[in-house]
């Protein structure tokens, strides 16, 4: 016979856990009546043996104890079940290693922000975008779109638009219509299987003029802030074919508040 500690130490457990799978039923000991000591037998020792090994391959102590009670073709059912978890869950934290990934890319663009802008003129896949906040009435239609894609962070981002009208304006002083939503890449929009007809607005793949900026007030850009974006467009002798989509990049605390790193994207033609 088997004290607690003598059984313990066969299999490098603690006391302690032998008295808790005691209390849960899994082991049986015979109890002494003159001093009330709990005594185990070789068939503890292969219980609990099998249950650790049941524990280890990620099974919680009821799924364990259910494992064991079960016939072996039971078991191996219950180990495909496991392993088919197992697998789902995988997929899911490699694609958020993916999307963390390319966050961290969007954060390192960060330091490319400054107060008076950095262009970069570049081809770009389709971006979708929702917009709720600043509209010039109310469009309960989008809040269930919102609402979809709100479940789906990080693989949706903060959206920025500016009308292409102020945009293209010369004559325009500011402050731009700024309005604010949801945005996601084309690629992730196929992946989830989400909609793209209105009220989404879609910006086709093509050719962006991207400025990358800092700002205490996204809600109160105007055309200085944008200043190399527009005298980059005007130096091609082109014009903005859409309104612009963004995103926020990052938001650092300073003495003067919070300033907000951010891109503004605006299609040109090809």
């Amino acid at each position: 016979m088997l004290t607690v500690k003598k059984l313990a130490d066969l299999l490098g457990l603690s006391p302690e856990v032998i008295r808790h799978y005691t209390h849960m039923g899994i082991l049986k000991p015979v109890v002494n009546s003159g001093n009330n000591y709990k005594y185990y037998d070789e068939q503890d020792l292969l219980y609990l043996a099998n249950i650790r090994v049941n524990r280890s391959l990620g099974l919680s102590l009821p799924q364990a104890q259910d494992f064991q009670s079960g016939s072996v073709k039971e078991q191996r059912h219950l180990l495909t079940e496991r392993s088919r978890q197992l697998c789902a869950e995988i997929e899911k934290l490699q694609k958020l290693q993916k999307r963390l990934t390319e966050v961290e890319n969007f954060l390192a663009q960060a330091e490319m922000c400054r107060k008076e802008g950095v262009v970069k003129d570049v081809r770009r896949d389709p971006i979708h975008s929702v917009y709720t906040f600043g509209l010039k009435k109310s469009h309960t239609d989008r809040f269930a779109i919102v609402q979809q894609w709100s479940k789906l962070f990080p693989f949706v981002h903060f959206s920025v638009k500016i009308p292409k009208e102020e945009l293209n304006d010369p004559n325009f002083g500011g402050p731009y219509s700024v309005e604010l939503g949801l945005g996601i890449v084309h690629k992730y929009l196929e992946e989830f299987h989400l909609q793209s007809t209105p009220p989404v607005e879609t910006i086709p793949e093509g050719r962006f003029l991207i400025i990358y900026l800092k700002t205490y007030d996204i809600l109160n850009l105007g055309p200085k802030d944008l200043k190399p974006l527009l005298d980059k467009v005007l130096s091609l002798n082109m014009s903005f074919t859409h309104s612009s989509s963004g995103r926020l990049l990052a938001i650092e605390e300073t003495p003067d508040g919070p300033l907000f790193s951010i891109l503004i994207r605006v299609r040109i033609s090809d």
